[in-house]
């Protein structure tokens, strides 16, 4: 039986940040980001929220959403790159928060890719009876990778005082990446499909709903495209103040060459996981396809040959919030009605180490799922 979202949820943090606010630290303008970036505004935590929580918040949300209690729930799955520390992961916290007690939860680290990959393996599990209900949330709080010192009270709106010479030097040596991102969660509870059709037509068309095609693909030779070169096993000691004070603890981004693979591999993906249905673009209602960039999506429609009805976006408000993009959008677009019963619905998305995929989906006919 296939597995289908039966309810969805997002948090949202209380911070709006818009670009005339990173223009007070940063050489930069509001039409300089929005022209290459499409980001108007992202939100920021407060400091002391962690991802977790965020995930937390938008997991109860999703299973309010669902009509189920955390009691039902059989497996929680959480995609980040921004854990709340570096060990353990935050699948244990957002399932202790959110009330789930004794099932098996699942950390993944596929960056932008991770609620894809996240999506994919709750629908195995599903498909193959471990499974009723499953969790699967992206969350991300990239605040703490933001480097803007004692400039972060200028950026909340918290004082008027000038940005130091210190603090502008700073921000404008990460600002080509540093202006992309934003914090958030999104979450999506997957159940079992469980037709109840009543005719022979009505079981036929039943039978193609829920999650219809997966391709997924990873290749570490791109892993450099995007990485954080600091804070790891490779170094000795694994932390010191001299990464730090190399910046070896902040991203680092190929942007040529992250446009250029993921224009390429996403629209790939996508007619890859069509054929695999059996269906063409021409079928297709929308395409929820990760939000890094305005530029990318640019590219994905032309390489797809459609428009932003197709592949829509809501970067210009949340920037790229990395896992927590998709589920984000597919919960604003089924909020809006973009998202209804029938829709053919494509999840594409590419994310740092690489990894990329898309999935197909069928938005059921009727609300009929349990086990």
């Amino acid at each position: 039986m296939a597995a289908a979202i039966t309810g969805t949820g997002i948090a949202q943090p209380p911070h709006v940040v818009d670009n005339n606010r990173l223009a007070r630290i940063m050489d930069t303008t509001d039409e300089w980001i929005r022209s290459r970036t499409g980001v108007a505004s992202r939100r920021f935590t407060e400091p002391g929220t962690g991802a977790s929580d965020l995930g937390a918040e938008a997991a109860r949300a999703a299973l309010a959403d669902a009509g189920l209690a955390a009691a039902d729930v059989d497996a929680v799955i959480c995609a980040t790159m921004t854990p709340d520390r570096q060990a353990p992961g935050i699948a244990g916290a957002v399932q202790h928060q959110t009330g789930v007690r004794n099932v098996a939860t699942f950390d993944l680290r596929q960056q932008c890719a991770g609620f894809l990959f996240g999506l994919d393996l709750a629908d195995m599990l599903i498909a193959t009876e471990r499974a009723d209900a499953v969790l699967v949330t992206g969350a991300e709080v990239h605040a703490g990778y933001l480097p803007w010192g004692d400039a972060w009270e200028i950026v909340l709106g918290r004082t008027d005082r000038p940005v130091t010479e210190d603090e502008r030097e700073l921000a404008n040596r990460h600002r080509a990446w540093s202006v992309l991102f934003g914090d958030g969660a999104g979450a999506a509870v997957l159940q079992r499909c469980a037709p109840a059709a009543t005719t022979h037509s009505e079981a036929r068309r039943e039978a193609t709903v829920g999650f219809l095609a997966s391709v997924l693909h990873s290749d570490g030779a791109h892993a450099d495209l995007i990485e954080v070169p600091g804070l790891g096993s490779l170094q000795r000691p694994y932390a010191d103040a001299a990464q730090i004070d190399n910046g070896l603890h902040h991203p680092v981004m190929n942007g040529g060459g992250l446009y250029r693979l993921a224009v390429e591999t996403m629209p790939d993906a996508v007619t890859q996981a069509l054929a695999r249905a059996g269906h063409t673009l021409d079928d297709l209602d929308v395409v929820v396809a990760h939000q890094a960039n305005e530029r990318i999506l640019d590219g994905v429609r032309r390489r797809l040959g459609v428009d932003k009805s197709v592949v829509p976006s809501n970067i210009d408000r949340w920037g790229n919030t990395t896992a927590a993009t998709l589920p984000i959008l597919f919960h604003e677009l089924r909020c809006d009605g973009r998202i209804g019963p029938g829709s053919l619905v494509a999840f594409t998305s590419f994310g740092a180490g690489a990894h990329w995929g898309a999935m197909l989906y069928r938005e059921p006919y009727r609300g009929a799922v349990g086990p």
